[in-house]
């Protein structure tokens, strides 16, 4: 009779256990949900912060990337043949280091 007392009881505790976990389950979740919809909200605002941060960013290394090539431009127009000799030097250090690690 004791195991069956035990049982009994073991199933009532289970029961109040389930009966327990069912109701806190629905306020987790509405717990969570608010949580979601509050962490949705920022992420949104900070979303559009970040992309005009992002665009600020391109558009300022996108200027400074034009720029540099203009003012290359310019270097090479006034002096060619310096950079087709350091053109040509380059390719020749190149070629020989190529050459030597195939042997």
């Amino acid at each position: 009779m004791t195991k069956a007392y035990d049982r009994s009881k073991i199933q009532e505790a289970l029961e109040l256990l389930n009966a327990a976990a069912a109701e806190g389950q629905s306020d987790l979740q509405e717990l969570i949900g608010d949580r979601y919809d509050s962490l949705k909200e920022f992420v949104g605002t900070l979303g559009g912060d970040m992309h005009r941060q992002v665009s600020g960013a391109y558009k300022a290394g996108k200027a400074k990337v034009r720029a540099a090539a203009c003012e290359v431009d310019n270097h090479v127009h006034e002096n060619p043949w310096a950079y087709i000799g350091g053109s040509a030097a380059l390719g020749l250090l190149v070629g020989f280091l190529i050459a030597r690690s195939k042997k």
